[in-house]
């Protein structure tokens, strides 16, 4: 699983700096790793940051909830049931892809707009 977020984090353009939460609202899909393993992932943000999504964790779901922080000064930032971290938009022509980094290691996500 390591060796599999590695090789997709070398393939990603340099990440944006994230203006405003209302750069990334909307709704994002991809995987999210974690404690109770690594499975798909739907995640709806607002325009205020706030979020909520579902993880498929077979033969059920996970919901989890959180906000995520634009500063002037620090990266972007996210608090949520799924712990905090810091979040990067990367994008160059036809894709965006959208991740969460936890703290200390452990999980994140990695996201790309919903068609």
């Amino acid at each position: 699983m390591l060796a599999t977020l590695v090789a997709g984090c070398a393939s990603l353009p340099p990440a944006r700096t994230i203006d405003s939460t209302a750069a990334v609202a909307g709704t994002w899909r991809g995987r999210m790793s974690g404690p109770l393993g690594n499975a798909p992932a739907l995640l709806t943000i607002e325009d205020d940051g706030s979020y909520r999504g579902m993880l498929f964790l077979e033969p059920t779901y996970q919901e989890f909830a959180g906000a995520i922080v634009v500063t002037r000064f620090a990266p972007t930032r996210y608090q949520g049931t799924n712990g905090i971290g810091r979040v990067t938009l990367h994008e160059e022509p036809g894709r965006r892809v959208l991740r969460f980094v936890n703290d200390g290691g452990g999980g994140g996500a990695e996201l790309t707009p919903s068609q």
